[in-house]
C-alpha cells in the first residue's frame, strides 16, 4: 500500500486532489519518492555540516570570549598602570620643577653673591693702587729727606771737622790757651760737644790704626799722627 506524500513544491492540495494531477503510474510514483529522498538526505547532510560549522563556530566563538575577557583584563590593568605612570610622572615633573626654581633660586643668588664680591674686588684694586700711588709719593719723599739728612749730616761732619783742626791748629801753634777757652765759652755747650765727639772719634780712629799698624809692617815712609787734642775747657 502507497502512503500519501506531500505534494510538490509550488503544487497546492486542491490541485492534489485533483484527477489528473495524480500519477498514472507506478513508476512515476518510484522516481517521485527516489527524488524526495534524495532531496531529503541532501538537506540532513546539509544540517550535519550546519551543525559542525556551528560547533566549530561555537569553539572559537569561546575562544574569541576568553581571548576578550583576557584583552579586557590586560587593557583594564594597562590603564591603571598608565593611570599609575602617569601620577608618578606629575610627581616626578613636580619634583623637578620644584628643584629647578629652587636651583634657579640659588644661582640666582650666587650671581648676586659674584657680583659683589666683583664690586668689592674694583674697590679693592682701586684702594690697592691708591695705596701703591701713596707709597710710591712715600718712597720718593723718603728718598729726598734721606738725600736731605745724607747731605746735611755731610755738612755737618764737615763743620764739625773744620771746627775740630780750627781748635787743633790752634793748639799746636801754642799761646792760644786763653783764647780758645773764651771762644768756647761764648759758643756755648755745642761747640765743645762738638769737639768732644771729634776728639772721640779722632782717638778712636787712632787706636784703630794703631792696632793694625802693630799687626802689619810698619811703613817706611810718613810722619806718625799727632794724638788728637783735649777738649779744652
Amino acid at each position: 500500500q502507497v502512503r500519501e506524500l506531500p505534494p510538490p513544491l509550488g503544487a497546492s492540495k486542491t490541485d492534489a486532489a485533483r484527477p489528473e494531477a495524480m500519477p498514472g503510474s507506478q513508476g512515476s510514483v518510484q522516481v517521485e519518492l527516489r527524488i524526495l529522498d534524495e532531496r531529503f538526505h541532501t538537506v540532513l547532510t546539509e544540517n550535519a555540516k550546519l551543525i559542525e560549522e556551528l560547533k566549530v563556530t561555537g569553539v572559537d566563538l569561546e575562544s574569541s570570549l576568553a581571548q576578550e575577557e583576557e584583552l579586557s583584563s590586560s587593557w583594564k590593568a594597562t590603564i591603571a598602570f598608565s593611570a599609575r605612570q602617569k601620577i608618578a610622572v606629575q610627581g616626578v615633573a613636580r619634583n623637578l620643577q620644584s628643584a629647578l626654581r629652587g636651583e634657579s633660586g640659588h644661582l640666582v643668588e650666587t650671581a648676586k653673591h659674584v657680583q659683589e664680591l666683583q664690586d668689592v674686588m674694583r674697590r679693592l684694586q682701586s684702594v690697592n693702587r691708591q695705596l701703591e700711588f701713596a707709597e710710591q709719593v712715600q718712597s720718593r719723599a723718603l728718598s729726598e729727606v734721606e738725600f736731605r739728612i745724607a747731605a746735611r749730616s755731610n755738612r755737618t761732619r764737615k763743620v764739625e771737622q773744620a771746627i775740630y783742626r780750627i781748635f787743633y791748629q790752634a793748639q799746636l801753634d801754642g799761646g792760644l790757651d786763653v783764647v780758645l777757652s773764651e771762644l768756647v765759652a761764648k759758643c756755648g755747650t755745642l761747640v765743645r760737644t762738638v769737639i768732644a765727639r771729634e776728639a772721640q772719634r779722632q782717638a778712636l780712629e787712632m787706636t784703630s790704626a794703631h792696632d793694625g799698624s802693630s799687626r802689619a809692617p810698619a811703613p817706611l815712609e810718613g810722619p806718625p799722627r799727632k794724638p788728637p787734642p783735649a777738649a779744652p775747657g
